[in-house]
């Protein structure tokens, strides 16, 4: 199932994708369910926003067993430009799979992990590439530095599912979320077991699933897109302030 977060007509609302329609929902599905309200509105007629700004973190995966937390001031939608700051001469982007809790996990196994989980998303994960050394956690907490969307796949499986990403028409990244070569470790399951081993994760708190390839450098004027099969794409405009 595909979910959708709106704007349309001054307010903010949830539906699910139906083709070219959305069925509008009578609130946040993660904590009120999916009743609808009977009403439809045309995809065409509404823009679309972050599909969730999470309530308390963003665990940023750097390995299996490392991360970094991001602020979540940093996210924005589809459309919404990437501000480069004025503090870095060097920013990158990498495209990568998004992970949306939906229910509390403290030290759930692996095999439990799949329960917690409310969806998937596409994630730019942008980074102050010349900040990392002297503060990671400031690389990646700039505002506008996580674009989330277009939508949350309820029922996504990254078995053969490719990943790709363009700054402009030029591809920078293609990878397969279903590789062999990608372990344990790295699967989905273990890794909301691991984020829940060290703290308390909430409805609403997104993990990034971690690098996939070599990130690229963007500039004023470019945009990126990064999309992922079944979920769809995620494209925003980069430009640097006066």
């Amino acid at each position: 199932m595909k979910i959708a977060r709106y704007s349309y007509q001054g307010a903010i609302a949830f539906g699910i994708v139906d083709d070219d329609e959305l069925v509008v929902l009578t609130s946040d599905p993660m904590f009120a369910g999916f009743d609808t309200t009977g009403d439809r509105v045309a995809l065409a007629d509404v823009k679309l926003l972050a599909p969730v700004i999470p309530r308390s973190k963003i665990v940023a995966v750097v390995s299996s067993e490392a991360f970094v937390l991001r602020p979540n001031t940093a996210v924005v939608g589809p459309g919404d430009a990437i501000v480069l700051p004025a503090a870095s001469d060097r920013v990158e982007v990498d495209g990568q799979l998004a992970i949306i809790i939906g229910k509390i996990a403290k030290n759930v196994s692996v095999a439990d992990a799949p329960g917690r989980v409310f969806g998937y998303t596409v994630a730019t994960v942008v980074t102050a590439a010349d900040l990392t050394d002297v503060s990671p956690s400031r690389a990646g907490a700039f505002d506008t530095f996580l674009p989330l969307g277009p939508i949350i796949e309820t029922e996504f499986d990254e078995a053969a599912t490719p990943l790709r990403g363009l700054i402009n028409d030029e591809e920078f990244q293609a990878v397969d979320l279903g590789d062999d070569d990608r372990t344990t470790e790295e699967s989905v399951s273990a890794l909301v077991a691991f984020a829940s081993s060290v703290f308390t994760l909430l409805p609403g708190d997104v993990i990034l699933a971690g690098p996939l390839d070599t990130p690229a450098a963007v500039v004023d004027g470019e945009t990126v897109t990064v999309s992922i099969e079944g979920i769809g794409a995620l494209v925003n405009p980069v430009v640097r302030p006066a």
